[in-house]
């Protein structure tokens, strides 16, 4: 009768130890059955596997664990000399959850390099969750790996999933692919073990890091940490994560972070982050990090920051949010605002305006011209001790030429950080003539633009605020869009506005237009010249002249200045009416006066609002 020993066929019921021992020597795998494994899930096949990987190291094979449910009740290591290992199973730690181990080992420490090796399919989970409470308690330990590849399919319910180590030597110039990492306090543990080891230029595709409702709800989480030994090595640098996805399960009081570093690791970087349930930050720093970056490509906040602890002592890094925030690659400050408050001045006893930006009105209106659908000042504004309060049908706006420049980013602050406003937009071609409703003249990034034919603006289908993550807007103009307005305006609304800034893309530098002749608007000082041939003026005489200076409001201030040489006379000015400037040359000296016609030049300036 034959016996069937895996793929070995021999005759009759008996096969020699020998026979068998040259059998394994000879295949190019080993697999634990060949020492008595079941991996039904049941049995305790951790001096099976143990023998299986002490065989692949001592000959130079791959350790393969088949499909199944291999229980160990104590960790297993395969040490440097295999080739690598492949599973089709899972290895599943059946102690306590207060029993910590370390259930898989790979490769050996000290200062052996573990080079050329390849893991495959790795799976080790934890039949009952851990605590927590002991970083002895390690899923995952790859030591001193070199030039390898480590594919990670699952590893579950641990302290920390994945350990890289550097021991004796380095872990360096390997590759990691990720998959499921699960219900860990620490997914992956990028390690220093001793001053002569080092921990660094690794590539990371995927990885799930995700941790369940109620699974240790008091103790903060993390997905990748970085870390040393006391007195160990402490530049983990170059780790480039491509894609990898953090669900955390933030619930007070505890701190679910994406990346902890507590190394002065430099090169950092993360792309493509998502974050989900996560705490409003991509990263905690307690060392002395820099040069790091994390790009969040998806997040349930567009606020996301790195968290300097106490004990970091450098900066330089940052977080670059791709979700619902493009604004991120928008780079160049094109206009600023950061204080709508001292910027503030009275363009008459009523009306309020803005250095450096037009004041809108979304009221009715016939006016077409890109000048006059841009104030210097209107009613229905008021200052506060920090901002500007606007009515519903008020708003500040920044008037750029869009001829090349089609894609903005604006960004605006009420006092105290409250939502409201809607983003408006007004579209002119390039005669200065307002766009009325053209199919594609504009498009924004966190709602939908809806055309408003009464006052011909582009208001915002929706109202800015955190809560629909759109209080960050990226306009998108048209290719027949030569100027445009761009700003906030109250609809829902007062709003009290406190800052207010564009950005652009970093190769275009678009002008911002104001208190130009053109478009006068946004501006204290207007000026005037003019020439003025003063009639004979004998001691003590007077004349005065009118000049018309668009803009000039009763109680502005008003200077005048004469090009000549003579001292024989001064010169007073006021504003007598709107736009009318009176400048009166009195002749103080003993003997008349007559001089030839002169350039006069009148400047007009606007009251700061106390």
């Amino acid at each position: 009768m034959a016996a069937r020993i895996d793929d070995l066929m021999v005759l009759g019921q008996n096969i020699s130890k020998t026979d068998l021992a040259k059998y394994l020597r000879d295949r190019e795998a080993v697999l634990p059955r060949d020492f008595g494994g079941l991996g039904d899930g049941a049995a305790n096949d951790r001096a099976a596997i143990q023998a299986c990987f002490d065989r692949a190291a001592a000959d130079g094979k791959f350790a393969v664990v088949p499909p199944g449910t291999w229980n160990v009740d104590a960790g297993v290591t395969l040490g440097g000399g295999a080739r690598g290992l492949i599973m089709q199973g899972v290895i599943q730690y059946t102690g306590a959850a207060n029993a910590p181990a370390t259930v898989l080992t790979l490769g050996d420490g000290g200062t052996t390099r573990n080079g050329e090796k390849l893991y495959l399919n790795l799976q080790v989970t934890r039949q009952i969750q851990s605590d927590w409470l002991s970083e002895a308690d390690i899923g995952i330990l790859a030591r001193n790996l070199d030039s390898s590849l480590l594919d990670l399919r699952l590893v579950s319910g641990f302290t920390i999933g994945l350990r890289t180590l550097g021991d004796g030597r380095g872990f360096e110039d390997t590759t990691l692919i990720l998959g499921r990492i699960l219900n860990n306090r620490f997914g992956l543990d990028a390690h220093c073990g001793t001053a002569t080891a080092w921990n660094t230029s690794i590539r990371y595709y995927g990885g799930h890091f995700a941790c369940a409702t109620g699974i240790n709800p008091t103790l903060d989480r993390f997905g990748v940490r970085f870390s040393r030994q006391a007195g160990a090595y402490n530049n983990h640098n170059r780790h480039i994560f491509d894609g990898p996805n953090f669900e955390l399960r933030q619930l007070d009081p505890n701190v679910a972070i994406p990346f902890l570093n507590e190394t002065s690791g430099t090169a950092i970087i993360a792309r493509g982050m998502r974050m989900e349930a996560c705490s409003p930050l991509a990263a905690r720093h307690t060392g002395a990090a820099t040069d790091c970056e994390y790009e969040v490509a998806w997040a349930q906040t567009y606020v996301i920051g790195i968290d300097y602890t106490a004990t970091a002592t450098r900066a330089g890094n940052g977080v670059f949010n791709r979700h619902r925030a493009p604004a991120s690659r928008l780079t160049r400050l094109l206009a600023n605002i950061p204080n709508l408050r001292a910027a503030a001045f009275r363009h008459s006893n009523t009306e309020i305006g803005v250095e450096g930006a037009c004041i809108i009105a979304t009221s009715t209106t016939t006016e077409t011209a890109m000048a006059a659908l841009s104030w210097n000042g209107l009613d229905g504004i008021a200052a506060t001790g920090r901002g500007l309060l606007l009515n519903a049908n008020r708003g500040v706006a920044f008037v750029v030429q869009t001829t090349h420049a089609k894609e903005f980013a604006l960004a605006h602050w009420l006092v105290g950080g409250a939502d409201g406003g809607r983003l408006c937009v007004r579209c002119f071609d390039g005669a200065g003539t307002v766009r009325e409703n053209q199919p594609q003249d504009v498009l924004a990034s966190g709602t939908t633009m809806q055309w408003d034919t009464a006052s011909k603006s582009w208001q915002a289908g929706a109202v800015m605020q955190d809560s629909s993550l759109n209080r960050r807007q990226t306009v998108r103009l048209g290719a027949g869009v030569a100027f445009a307005q761009i700003g906030i305006i109250g609809f829902d609304g007062q709003i009290e506005l406190e800052a207010l800034r564009l950005y652009g893309l970093p190769e275009d530098a678009p002008a911002i237009l104001y208190g130009c002749p053109s478009l006068p608007a946004g501006t204290r000082t207007l000026a005037l010249e003019t020439s003025w041939d003063l009639p004979s003026l004998g001691p003590g005489a007077t004349a005065n002249v009118d000049v018309t200076v668009p803009g000039a409001r009763r109680g502005d201030f008003a200077d005048a200045s004469l090009d000549t040489s003579s001292i024989a006379f001064v010169l007073d000015c006021h504003v007598w009416s709107n736009n009318s400037v009176r400048v009166t040359a009195r002749n103080v000296s003993a003997s008349t006066v007559d001089l030839a016609a002169a350039p006069l030049a009148v400047q007009v300036v606007k009251r700061r609002v106390p």
